[in-house]
Order: C-alpha cells, then sequence, then structure tokens
C-alpha cells in the first residue's frame, strides 16, 4: 500500500512538473530557447575574469563556467515542453521515418559528428541504454551531419554505436537549433521534449546514461498507469 502510494504521489509530481515544461514552450520556440542561451552565454564571455587555476579543480569552481552551465540548464528547460521538429528522413540503412511512425514510442535523440571527441567518448554508455530497454519501445536515433558514404564500418568497428543512424542530418539539426554537439532529447510517445542536455557530461561518463534512463523510466512509469 504505501508502495502503491509513492507511486502515485511521484506520478502526480511528474506530471506537474512536465505541466510547467508546456507552459514554459508555450512562452518560447526552440529558436528563442537558442537565441536567449547563446545571448546570455555571449554575455558571461564577454564579462569573463581571468580563471586563478588552471587545473581541474580550479576548472570546475570557476564561477564563469559556474554561469556557464546553469546558462545551458536553463536552455534545456526551455526547450522541455516542445514538439520536436522532425520531418521524413532514412536511416543509414534505408528505413524511413516520419511522425506517424515515431508515434506511441519514446525516442532518444543523439546529435553527434564523427570528427567529435566527446560524442564518440559518450557512446558507450548510451549504447547501455540500447541495450537495457531492448523490446520496450524505445527508439533510439543518432543524427550526423556526416554524409552516408563517409560512414564507413572501420568507424563503427573502433567507435561503437548502437543507436540507429541516421546521416546526412545538417538540416534536420538545424531545426532543433541546439548550439553544439553533442546534444541529446529525450521525446515522449506524443513527441513533445520531456528532456535535454549539452555536452557528454566531461569527467562522469554515464552521466548521458542516467540522465536518459531517469526520464524514459519516467515515460515508461506514466504510460504503464
Amino acid at each position: 500500500m504505501i508502495k502503491r502510494r509513492l507511486a502515485c504521489f511521484y506520478l502526480i509530481i511528474v506530471m506537474l512538473y512536465q505541466g510547467r515544461s508546456v507552459l514554459r514552450a508555450q512562452n518560447n520556440t526552440l529558436n528563442q530557447c537558442f537565441e536567449e542561451q547563446i545571448n546570455a552565454r555571449h554575455a558571461v564571455v564577454t564579462n569573463k575574469l581571468p580563471n586563478q587555476s588552471a587545473s581541474a579543480l580550479g576548472v570546475l569552481f570557476d564561477p564563469t563556467q559556474q554561469k556557464l552551465q546553469q546558462i545551458d540548464h536553463d536552455w534545456a528547460e526551455c526547450v522541455k515542453g516542445h514538439p520536436i521538429p522532425l520531418s521524413t528522413f532514412k536511416t543509414l540503412t534505408g528505413e524511413s521515418y516520419d511522425s506517424a511512425s515515431l508515434a506511441g514510442k519514446i525516442v532518444v535523440i543523439n546529435f553527434w559528428f564523427m570528427g567529435c571527441a566527446p560524442c564518440r567518448s559518450e557512446m558507450p554508455a548510451l549504447n547501455r541504454l540500447v541495450d537495457e530497454y531492448k523490446g520496450k519501445n524505445v527508439l533510439f536515433l543518432g543524427f550526423t551531419p556526416d554524409r552516408s558514404a563517409s560512414l564507413k564500418p572501420d568507424f563503427f568497428q573502433q567507435n561503437r554505436f548502437d543507436f540507429t543512424i541516421v546521416p546526412d542530418a545538417k538540416n534536420m539539426a538545424s531545426s532543433f537549433h541546439f548550439m553544439g554537439y553533442p546534444t541529446t532529447y529525450v521525446v515522449d510517445q506524443r513527441g513533445i521534449i520531456r528532456e535535454a542536455w549539452l555536452g557528454g557530461g566531461g569527467l562522469n561518463k554515464l552521466y548521458p546514461y542516467y540522465k536518459a534512463k531517469t526520464a524514459i523510466d519516467t515515460l515508461l512509469l506514466m504510460s504503464s498507469k
């Protein structure tokens, strides 16, 4: 009984939280969220004070870095509640998808490219998600601006990436209006962004895994009610 009540309480909190995301989305567009992020970061960098320490610990507690992290967090909050701007696209293996084929699925979207070291660094953590959620109606898509001809098997032999790869996705990336690679979104069964983050987590190699897992588990819990 206690567990059931806790589950119901948790579900109510999630619904209230997602309701606030929808309200934020009504007052912004993805492009506006992006512009606010860029302008805020520019203001911080312009007024940056010299960092007194070049050590990893010094960078971690650098006020400028903390402000930039908060700005990126604010961007992530801003994009929540927006529908994803996906049109028809083809995967590297020739499968076609559109909004209708994604309906009813939880979708994890990762924007990456071959020359992006942080993108490659987070691939093992993202692969854990694919293994964990097999058969649970969760789709994992990796959008890259790299052309299909350049995505050779030897790259994936050295950099295993289990997401379904979507090449030639430069225009798709532009429609999402994000600042840099990698950027990841967790999208609900109605095509609404429920979680987003920029970067691969730095020293915390499992950050992408736990960030996505929390959002996916929440959506699965809600769909089971």
